[in-house]
This record gives C-alpha cells, sequence and structure tokens, in this order.
C-alpha cells in the first residue's frame, strides 16, 4: 500500500515559530500564516541571528521557539558549527537549496528528538512542493530525498520526448496542485514555456530540476536541466561539480561558475584554523570528474553572501571575485623587476591563486595544460618569442617556484652557458636497458587464444576504453584494468565512465570488469606484493595501452610512467612469459625522416634515437627498446605503432584533446590554415582496437611490430576542402606566415585547445631546419611498410577505412554535435581546458 501523501506541521496554540525569511521570499507565507491562523506565536528573527550560531541558539530557547522553517544556507551554516543548536526544537526544515547528506547527519545525531525535514517547491508551485523527512541515510549517500508530493499537490517525471519516466529513470520534474500559478504575469510567451498541459489534460510548471523516482515514488533531486553545459565537446553538469567539491574533507561550501571557456569553483573552509588547498582540491576532482569538468580557477572564500531569500547570492559572488582577481595586491612580494611582476600576474590569472614565496607551481593547481598556459601568457606579458615556449616550459617543469621560474624568463633569449642547458643530452641505450634478467619459466603456459584473464592498461583512456570494450565483447576472459584511482570502487567508476563517454556500455563489465587502483610510475605498477604476484600467476594476456601522453614535456618528465612502467609490466609477465602488447607510436620513426631514410618497414631495426624531438617520442622509443630485450630473451612481444588514432569510424566520438581535433579547431576559428603537405593518416580508434585485440586472442602466432597506418590517407588540403564544404570560410597562407597567425591566436587565448601544441609548429627539430611538425609532412616523413598490419586486417576481414569526405564529414559533425567546433551560423559554445592529460591516448603529433 503506498504512504499517505505528507502533510505539513500544523501550528497550533502554545507552538512558537520562527519567523526568518524575508518578505520577499514566498517561503515566509509558510511561517507567517501557518503560526498565525493556528493560533501560533510567530517569533521574528534577527538577520543578524540567522548567521550566528550561537545568537540563533539564544533566540531558540530564549523564546522557546520549536518550529523552525530554515533556508538551505542557514541550515548548512548551523550544521556544520554547532549542529546542536536545534536540539530544543521539535522540527526544523531547509528548503531552497540541495540538502548536503553529511550535514544533515550532523544533526541528526545531535539532535535525537527533532524532526528534520527536506522542502522543495519552486515559487511557480507556491510554497512547498514535495517533503522528505530525514532520518537514517547510508555512509555513502550523495544526495538527501526531496521526498512526496505533499497532500495538495502533484508531480510527474518526464523524458525528453514528452513520455511518463519509468521509475529509476532520470527525468524533469513536472509539479501540479493547488499552489499552481496562473503564469509570468505580462509574458504570455514564458507562460507558455513554462506552464504546460499533459496529455490527461492536467497542468503543470516545468521546473527545469531533473529527478529520479524510485520504485517507492521517493524523488532524489540530480541538478538543473537549463545548467547542463558543454566543455570541449563532453556535456559537464556543474551540479555534480558542487557535489564533488563538498565532499572534500576541507569545504564546507561550494558553488560552481560556467565561464566563456571553464568553470571556476568558489568555495568555503570546512575549518577555521585552514585554508582549503587549492591543488588537493584539483587533484581531488580529477579522480573523480572527466577532465573538462575539473575547475581551472578556485577562489576561496571565508563564507558566501546570501541574498534577501536566504540562498547563495551567485550574482554578488561573481562580482566580487571580479574585485578580487582585479585588485590582487599580492603584498608579500618585493616588485622587483618587470619579469617579477608578469610572472605573477600569469600565475594568478592561469590558476585563479594568488602564490606564495617558494610555492611549487604544481601544488597549488598546476598541471601540464596550465603550465602551456601560464608559459604563453607570461611570453605574452613581456614580449618574448614563440621560439622561447619549450625551454621555458622545461623550465618550469624542472623548478617550479615563482623565483625559479622568473629567472628562467629573465635569460629567455640570452645565449646560455653548458649550466644552463634546457634539457641534458639522454643516453638512449643506457636507459633501454631492462635491467634485469628475466626469472626461469614456471607456471601455467598462458593461454592468449582463449583467454581467462587479461590485463589492460590505460582503460580510461580514449583507446583504452575500446580495448576493454572489445575484450570484453569478443572474449569470455575477466579483464583487469589498474587505474589512477583511491580504491577499487572509484577505479571501476572511472572506467565505466570513460566507457560511458564513448557509448560503449557493456553489460559484461558488471561482471568481468576488475578494476583497482594503481600508479604506471610505481614499483609493481603500484600494486602490494600479493597482488601482483596473484596477477602474475593467472594472466593469460597483457596490453599495455597506458601512457602518460605529453607532447611538451621533456623525457625526463615522462620517464617514470612511460619507461618506468613498461618495465614493471615485464616484470609481471616474466615468470610465466605471459604475451606483451604494447601501444607505442608512429614518432619514434621521426629520427628516420630526419636523417633522409625515405622507408621504414616493420621489420626494421629501431633507431635514430637522437634525433628524436619530443620527448614522448623519446620515451616511447626506450620502452620499445627495453622490450624487445626482453623479446630477445623469451618474453613474447608485440608492438603497434599508430599514426594518428582519431575518432569512431561509425558515430564519429573522438578524443578532442588531440593535436589534430585542435587543428581541425583552430582552423574553423581563425578562417586560416597553412599551405603544407601534412598528411590525414587517420586510423579510427576502433579499427586500432579490433586490429589488436584479434592479433593478441588469434590462431596465428603474431609478428613483432605492427604498423597502424592508413593506406588511403588525405593530406590537410582535402580537410579545409570539407570544413568549406560545411560552410567555413578558410585562406591558406604559406607556412611561415600561418605559423605567425597561429602564435597570435593563442597569445590572444591562451586558453585554447592549440596551446600545448604550438612548440611543434615552432620548435625546430634535432639536426634540421624543419619545425616539429614539418618532420611529419610528405617527402620528409618515411614510408611505412604495413605487410604485416595488411595481412592482420586480411585475416580478420577488417581493412582500414580511407580517409575519404564520408570519414571527414563524420568527425566534423561529431565535432559540432559536441560541441567542440561552432558550427558555421551558430551561436557561441561554452570551452574549457580541462586538467593534466590521462593515460593511453596513443596519438602521433
Amino acid at each position: 500500500m503506498a504512504p499517505p501523501p505528507p502533510r505539513l506541521p500544523r501550528p497550533g496554540w502554545g507552538n512558537r515559530v520562527l519567523h526568518g525569511y524575508g518578505l520577499s521570499s514566498d517561503a515566509s507565507t509558510i511561517e507567517i500564516w501557518s503560526a498565525l491562523v493556528g493560533g501560533a506565536c510567530l517569533v521574528v528573527a534577527e538577520r543578524e541571528e540567522l548567521v550566528s550560531p550561537e545568537a540563533l541558539r539564544h533566540r531558540l530557547t530564549e523564546d522557546l521557539v520549536d518550529i523552525a522553517y530554515l533556508t538551505t544556507s542557514v541550515f548548512h551554516h548551523v550544521a556544520r558549527t554547532v549542529p546542536g543548536v536545534f536540539a530544543s526544537l521539535d522540527f526544523v526544515s531547509a528548503g531552497g537549496e540541495a540538502m548536503d547528506p553529511e550535514l544533515a547527519r550532523a544533526v541528526l545525531a545531535a539532535c535525537p528528538r527533532t524532526e528534520v525535514v527536506n522542502f522543495y517547491g519552486p515559487t511557480e508551485n507556491t510554497v512547498v512542493s514535495t517533503f522528505h523527512r530525514v532520518r537514517d541515510l547510508a555512509e555513502d549517500a550523495r544526495s538527501v530525498p526531496i521526498g512526496l508530493p505533499l497532500a495538495n499537490s502533484t508531480c510527474r517525471v518526464v523524458r525528453e520526448s514528452g513520455a511518463t519516466a519509468a521509475p529509476g529513470e532520470e527525468g524533469e520534474l513536472y509539479v501540479g496542485g493547488d499552489g499552481l500559478a496562473l503564469g509570468y504575469l505580462g509574458h504570455p510567451d514564458l507562460t507558455a514555456e513554462r506552464f504546460v498541459q499533459v496529455a490527461d489534460g492536467e497542468r503543470f510548471y516545468r521546473t527545469g530540476d531533473r529527478v529520479l523516482m524510485g520504485e517507492d515514488g521517493v524523488l532524489e533531486f540530480r541538478g538543473r536541466v537549463d545548467r547542463q553545459v558543454k566543455i570541449r565537446g563532453q556535456r559537464v553538469e556543474p551540479d555534480e561539480v558542487e557535489e564533488r567539491l563538498r565532499e572534500h574533507p576541507d569545504v564546507a561550501e561550494a558553488v560552481v561558475d560556467v565561464g566563456d571557456e571553464h568553470l571556476t569553483a568558489h568555495v568555503t573552509p570546512a575549518h577555521t584554523d585552514r585554508e582549503v588547498d587549492v591543488a588537493s582540491l584539483r587533484r581531488f576532482c580529477a579522480e573523480w570528474l572527466p577532465p573538462e569538468a575539473v575547475p581551472r580557477i578556485v577562489h576561496r572564500w571565508a563564507s558566501f553572501p546570501v541574498s534577501a531569500a536566504g540562498k547563495v547570492d551567485r550574482t554578488r559572488l561573481r562580482i566580487e571575485a571580479t574585485e578580487r582577481e582585479a585588485a590582487s595586491p599580492l603584498a608579500s612580494w618585493p616588485m622587483r623587476d618587470e619579469a617579477l611582476r608578469c610572472v605573477l600576474a600569469a600565475w594568478e590569472r592561469t590558476l585563479g591563486v594568488s602564490p606564495e614565496p617558494g610555492e611549487d607551481f604544481f601544488r597549488i593547481g598546476g598541471d601540464s595544460l596550465l603550465a602551456a598556459e601560464v608559459v604563453t601568457r607570461t611570453r605574452r606579458l613581456l614580449g618574448i618569442g614563440a621560439e622561447h615556449g619549450s625551454a621555458l616550459l622545461r623550465a618550469l617543469i624542472r623548478r617550479p617556484t615563482v623565483e625559479e621560474f622568473t629567472d628562467a624568463v629573465r635569460l629567455a633569449g640570452l645565449p646560455l652557458p653548458p649550466t644552463h642547458a634546457p634539457e641534458g643530452v639522454v643516453d638512449f641505450e643506457a636507459e633501454s636497458r631492462l635491467g634485469f634478467s628475466l626469472p626461469r619459466r614456471r607456471g601455467p603456459e598462458p593461454n592468449p587464444r582463449n583467454p581467462s584473464d587479461i590485463l589492460v592498461t590505460g582503460a580510461t583512456g580514449f583507446v583504452g576504453a575500446y580495448l576493454v570494450d572489445r575484450l570484453l565483447r569478443g572474449t569470455g576472459a575477466r579483464v583487469h584494468c589498474p587505474v589512477r584511482a583511491r580504491d577499487s570502487q572509484h577505479a571501476r567508476r572511472r572506467v565505466t565512465a570513460a566507457l560511458a563517454r564513448y557509448g560503449l556500455p557493456s553489460r559484461e563489465a558488471e561482471t568481468r570488469l576488475l578494476c583497482f587502483p594503481a600508479d604506471l610510475g610505481a614499483d609493481l605498477i603500484g600494486l602490494s606484493a600479493d597482488h601482483a604476484s596473484d596477477l602474475a600467476e593467472r594472466l593469460d594476456l597483457i596490453v599495455h595501452a597506458g601512457a602518460q601522453v605529453n607532447f611538451v614535456y621533456p623525457y625526463s618528465a615522462l620517464r617514470a610512467p612511460n619507461v618506468g612502467g613498461t618495465r614493471q609490466i615485464v616484470r609481471l609477465a616474466a615468470r610465466r612469459r605471459v604475451p606483451v602488447h604494447f601501444l607505442s607510436t608512429a614518432a619514434v620513426l621521426a629520427g628516420f625522416g630526419s636523417a633522409g631514410v625515405r622507408r621504414v618497414d616493420e621489420d626494421t631495426p629501431l633507431a635514430y634515437a637522437e634525433r628524436l624531438t619530443l620527448g614522448y617520442a623519446e620515451s616511447k622509443w626506450v620502452a620499445e627498446r627495453m622490450l624487445y630485450e626482453a623479446e630477445r630473451a623469451g618474453l613474447p612481444v608485440t608492438v603497434y605503432r599508430p599514426y594518428a588514432i582519431t575518432g569512431d569510424r561509425f558515430s564519429g566520438a573522438c578524443n578532442t584533446e588531440t593535436a589534430i581535433c585542435a587543428l581541425f579547431k583552430m582552423i574553423g576559428e581563425t578562417g586560416v590554415a597553412p599551405d603544407i603537405d601534412l598528411p590525414m593518416d587517420f586510423v579510427p580508434v576502433d579499427h586500432v582496437a579490433d586490429v589488436i585485440v584479434n592479433v593478441a586472442t588469434g590462431a596465428t602466432p603474431p609478428r613483432t611490430v605492427y604498423h597502424l597506418t592508413n593506406p588511403r590517407p588525405a593530406v590537410l588540403a582535402d580537410v579545409v576542402r570539407r570544413m568549406r564544404a560545411a560552410g567555413f570560410s578558410i585562406a591558406t597562407l604559406s607556412y611561415r606566415r600561418w605559423v605567425r597567425e597561429l602564435v597570435h591566436h593563442v597569445e590572444g587565448d591562451p586558453t585554447s585547445p592549440t596551446a600545448p601544441f604550438v612548440s611543434m609548429w615552432v620548435d625546430r627539430g634535432r639536426g634540421t631546419d624543419l619545425s616539429i611538425k614539418q618532420l611529419y609532412s610528405e617527402g620528409v616523413f618515411p614510408m611505412l611498410g604495413r605487410r604485416n598490419t595488411e595481412a592482420a586486417q586480411a585475416a580478420i576481414g577488417k581493412p582500414c577505412p580511407p580517409v575519404d569526405d564520408a570519414l571527414i564529414d563524420r568527425y566534423l559533425d561529431y565535432f559540432f554535435g559536441c560541441g567542440f567546433i561552432r558550427r558555421p551560423g551558430a551561436g557561441p559554445v561554452v570551452e574549457s581546458r580541462g586538467a593534466d592529460l590521462l593515460t593511453g591516448r596513443g596519438e602521433a603529433p
């Protein structure tokens, strides 16, 4: 039997009701009329008493108040500081904003005899629409239900299609009943939009709130429909980001604003004796949220301004944040010179915090993308040429304090003595030694053709997600995924979120996907000795797709995860000689082209590391050489060298954080493209995953190396032609002139997705006058033999799709649809830089 609809308390003779809402709020009518009509006494609270828990306690006890209707802001403030303030009440409610479950538990614990209620109700359905008596809350509860409709209210959860949502399904909340307004006076269009009549004739107000109705009819608030935004082509829920911020142990309240190009977070401290650590907060968010949803700027406040209605005054908060940014006294710094002043301004504008002397850039919220941004801002402020960008970035990575970075800035453009060399010469032969002998083979022989257990690294990345999907669907194996995470539950959420992000849901994931926290840069990839030993005993196959993919970091910064991680994978595989399938990159072959070698076959020995320029390519070169040593010692090894891994050939879904996607976007935004024969050697991610999985589990013993390139590539001019056909007006410029336009564009917008890749167009390759990117142009980059790859594709009957007009158009449609690129003639889209580049992206420059 369904429970009876809840009713509001009925104050009567002898009750004393607190009046704290402003008269401009419709909620004040509950306080006033429920008290006076029923014969209760109305106790008027001063505004100052509502913001002081001790003053409020005095008012409640002195005037014998037993019923209090409060705004959620006041409820949270009291619950956070002195939750026992409500112990003298018979009834306390909160309404106006989402109730924090942790704070609700604090009040329940401190006030066992007080009934705690969560109210929900928009003004358009005066006054309260739903009502939930808060009792036991699970420890992992992320929200407090908004409950059931009141006796005089009705609710309906509606899908986007207009149909009623099923229990357990999210939808928009429609509310109606006796309190439903007639509409907005003088605004018939808005009235028609928000007040609707459904098929059965009942009239409702569309709240714009997303809810989920449980089997018992209880409603869970999930956020605002109209607050969903697209950031770098991905849907982001600011309400979810606020929820995650509040889960940090040092954060009391959190508000998230959506700017033109990023998310900005505002937080207050949970403890009066210490401030919120911005770097810790950003790392916490990055563990739970996709990169696009991690706030780029964090403002710390002692408390939030509150509106007359008792809610957080977001408008005033934005104004005060703008004023704070403009003032920024930086009083702790002796402003000795222009370089220091500009560096400080660049750091503060990028990070949203004022750095203190000696603070580490990466400990106060910085990451690789923000490092590129701060270098760009510094160069622009001081007029330093783009050719110095990479050197300054390396300096920031090695010596990440304001003082040390300022010293590097002062030296920019000057001839440097040997002691200031930007990056030490890598001893590639020494670096690529395995460093240990494989142990004597023991244990049951792995069965990669019919595997029971498979390890996949990089599962939260673009390629990794597709590999996990193909292995779950194409085998009956348990798929083990080591992931950067706090615990196994968090690891699993990250992997399933990656699958969902690219439209790869899998029922098999519920039973055969095993995720656990790990670290590629640590011994045994961060696993306990027992866990590592258990995997070594049971694995039939390892697919090592995880890496830190970063085209601006030097080799030294990528050595631990990319080289050290591969060494630890060999350790796991060595005991039983578990086959290792390694995702490398065609970028390891750029040195051949620089040296004038015109063709590289799959069996050509790897060479010319000294001619590589990108630290990422160098780290993959070293990892490959190390694996070949292990192979000579008896470990089955297969290496895949993709050129540009691009979107799904069917859905067009792309990883929009790659260099090639940034190039599409830059051309569309600026209307200019370079006159360069740059190959568009696109290999769709689903094809890459299909080839790797079929080679790894196929009946034919795999070859050592596979060049995953496209036998029918396009060139940049083909992309420009299709973009023109889509409505873009694009001019073609000489390479040198276009690079100047690129630099100008990024200096004007340091948050541009193109910013992290500028060095590839500006910096010269080792031993050549060509830029890094020119080393990949036709006639310079070597032709790659594909005999092994062709045989593998023939065996599975899946040739690589050509880079034709249809494929390019599919990618453009995806960019338009997800908001990464604005369709010509369309309105603006919201975009932002995310946090650090994740693992497993696998794209050559």
